[in-house]
């Protein structure tokens, strides 16, 4: 057994999601488990965990392609680019005309190679410390957000819907509240029970969406630039990756 597939679950990282798995398969505990490409506490899905000696392979698992499902709220923009982050602004997306158009030229300009900006909530390091220090300190505008270029291979729009955010926002605060550990969930629940108090009726659109990109595509990266791009804001509201390389998350493990 040198690679094992599981289905992590959304609202874990992949530490507890390893520690789920020694504790369910106690001959693995003396085991050194790795894995090869992250997934958010946000995120879900597959998520390929390394055994022993196969960690010393880590780099050629992590460059393998990736496929993901994945929603965008348009109306909503946080400072982390998905659900668990504050909220910076709130729009009424419901009042853009030829969505779907607007939507598809958007998702088409994505296609090929180009450089993406890593989120200011992201390991990547300037100065010797990573973006979500700065970030957290609120010094984010006194460094420079470094970029890496990525390929994405198909972009494709499933569906778009209008979604009322009183539906839906039991589900936000059931996921802020879940995650385990640091994350800033107080004053992220404080800031959307603010923005649910004052927006009864706020209206956001949703999109359906599957990416096919390299190694190190930010997806919820990719939500934000479409908000951006569509005035509105946006985050990434599910994501769940179903295909790492030649393995998918059919064959993975729910632990």
């Amino acid at each position: 057994m040198k690679t094992i597939l599981i289905n992590k679950l959304l609202c874990i990282t992949p530490l507890q999601a390893i520690r789920r798995l020694q504790s369910l398969n106690p001959e693995l505990e003396g085991e050194k488990i790795g894995y090869a490409g992250r997934l958010d506490p946000m995120a879900e899905g597959l998520l390929l965990l390394l055994i022993g000696d196969e960690n010393k392979k880590r780099k050629e698992y992590e460059q393998l392609p990736k496929t993901y499902d994945f929603e965008v709220l348009l109306g909503i923009e946080t400072d982390s680019y998905d659900v668990l982050g504050l909220i910076q602004r709130v729009t009424n997306a419901s009042n853009l005309h030829d969505i779907d158009k607007k939507i598809k030229s958007i998702l088409l300009s994505y296609i090929g190679s180009w450089e993406q900006p890593y989120p200011p909530y992201s390991a990547a390091r300037v100065k010797g410390k990573s973006l979500y220090y700065w970030a957290r300190e609120g010094k984010i505008d006194q460094v420079t957000i470094p970029r890496k270029k990525i390929s994405i291979s198909s972009l494709e729009l499933n569906k778009v819907t209008t979604v009322n955010l009183s539906d839906i926002f039991p589900d936000i605060v059931t996921r802020i509240q879940s995650v385990d550990g640091e994350f800033r969930q107080k004053e992220i629940l404080s800031r959307w029970e603010e923005i649910i108090t004052n927006n009864p009726n706020l209206k956001l659109i949703k999109l359906t969406l599957m990416i096919s990109c390299s190694s190190g595509t930010y997806v919820r990266g990719i939500a934000h630039q479409i908000g951006q791009k569509l005035g509105v804001g946006g985050i990434a509201y599910t994501i769940k990756r179903i295909k790492v390389g030649p393995y998918k998350l059919v064959d993975a493990l729910m632990i």
